[in-house]
């Protein structure tokens, strides 16, 4: 056995045990990331004298600063009571109708779903679900649990609604317009698919014409839920920037560029609060995503990537629907126990190997990732926000109430996916 041989196949045991670990919950994930990063790094340099700068310049540290400016803006935003205010104004016209309600707030979750990776998008939502149910005398769990399978599969589209789609789509170098013109009208049809059966599921919960104590919450003013004008009108103005600067990206600007200039920017109007809000942000995610890409890189510098894709390129050859059926249904079912940041990043290189076959065949990755996420509760941190909050309103979620509806909908979207994405290839053949 050569020292790259030795040197990639402890890398890779690295990488199991890390999984494990992670998977347990019995370390922290972020430290337990680093340690591997560290460990992959120092095999690095005994193997091939890498030195350890060497090692992090081979990291995306443009994907990493795109998170972080992406996590300042939605950090202000959601501090400012922006989206509970256009959540509470959506539903003041439902007229306390339980069905309305339901629409409306998957509706909702929807379209924020495409600039939100599911994460805070739960962790903004979650809260006002249940505090708005409560007001009315709903049951929120129908409501939780629906939010959290539209936020992630919501996300399929757009390359800035997960973290695992900024992580494909750096590696893979995938074309952002050829993303959202193939996969946003598979958005579309799943979201109509899952309205229909979410609706007819919870249908005795929904039947009610209309929620009691209703005008208790009709005569809260929605400017209430905005906890700063300042910050409210900076958002508003942030996004607006955001969306069309990530809309003139698809013609080549880099979109860590706009992002970081706008997270910048609304740091420095920010004024004083602005130290407070950089304490605030979710540097266990950041930290996470640097011990990660460090491991990924080893992989690559180490040739273990290489050996994978030309493994399962071999397998699967020019067959581009078998390439297809694998980046969807492996990270979409069978690896929907396993983180999908991790999963996104080891795949991305297949997918970017693979698209020299066929141009959809990279982009199937996007929905195996995002599908497979949301199909157990501890399948990806979102779904375990939604129980945690379920159970903090006094109404637990169980394993088996979360699968049975979950599951379900993951397969049905895996087979429609499937489908619709052989259709489409077929048009670029």
């Amino acid at each position: 056995m050569t020292t790259m041989d030795i040197a990639g196949f402890l890398i890779v045991i690295i990488l199991i045990v890390t999984l494990v670990v992670v998977l347990s919950e019995r370390i922290n994930e972020t430290a337990t990331v680093l340690f591997a990063m560290s460990l992959a790094g120092a095999i690095l340099w005994f193997a091939y004298g890498f030195t350890f700068r060497e090692f992090v310049l081979l990291m995306e540290w443009d994907t990493i600063l795109f998170v972080t400016a992406m996590l300042i803006v939605v950090a202000i935003a959601a501090s400012s009571g922006m989206f509970q205010y256009i959540a509470l104004v959506l539903l003041k016209g439902t007229q306390g109708e339980p069905k309305k309600i339901f629409v409306t707030f998957m509706g909702f979750v929807f379209v924020i779903s495409l600039f939100l990776d599911p994460l805070p998008t739960m962790l903004v939502m979650g809260v006002f679900t249940v505090e708005v149910c409560k007001v009315i005398d709903l049951d929120f769990r129908p409501i939780l649990i629906s939010e959290v399978i539209v936020a992630n599969f919501a996300s399929i589209p757009s390359f800035v609604g997960s973290i695992p789609n900024l992580v494909i789509a750096v590696w893979a170098e995938t074309d952002v317009a050829l993303l959202a013109i193939v996969l946003f009208p598979l958005s579309i049809i799943l979201f109509i698919v899952t309205l229909f059966i979410l609706i007819r599921w919870y249908g005795p919960e929904l039947d009610a014409e209309i929620c009691s104590d209703w005008n208790l919450l009709y005569m809260v003013k929605p400017s209430i839920m905005i906890k700063s004008r300042h910050d409210f009108y900076l958002s508003i103005i942030a996004m607006s920037i955001l969306v069309l600067g990530f809309t003139i990206g698809a013609l080549r600007v880099e979109a860590s560029l706009i992002a970081m200039m706008v997270a910048s920017a609304m740091l420095v109007f920010s004024h004083e609060r602005a130290e407070k809000l950089v304490r605030q942000l979710s540097w266990g995610t950041i930290f996470f995503l640097v011990g990660l890409f460090g491991l990924v890189a080893a992989l690559e510098r180490s040739g273990v990537i290489d050996e994978f894709v030309s493994g399962i390129t071999g397998l699967i050859g020019n067959n581009i629907f078998l390439g297809m059926s694998f980046l969807i249904w492996i990270p979409g079912f069978f690896l929907s126990v396993i983180d999908n940041v991790p999963i996104a990043a080891l795949l991305a290189p297949l997918g970017q190997s693979l698209g020299a076959t066929n141009a959809v065949v990279p982009l199937t990755l996007f929905i195996g990732i995002n599908v497979g996420g949301y199909m157990i509760p501890f399948g990806d941190a979102p779904n375990m926000i939604a129980v945690t909050q379920a159970k903090e309103g006094g109404r637990p979620i169980s394993f088996l109430e979360f699968t049975r509806v979950a599951l379900p909908i993951g397969f049905i979207h895996l087979i429609i996916s499937t489908i619709y994405s052989f259709l489409v290839a077929l048009m670029f053949v």
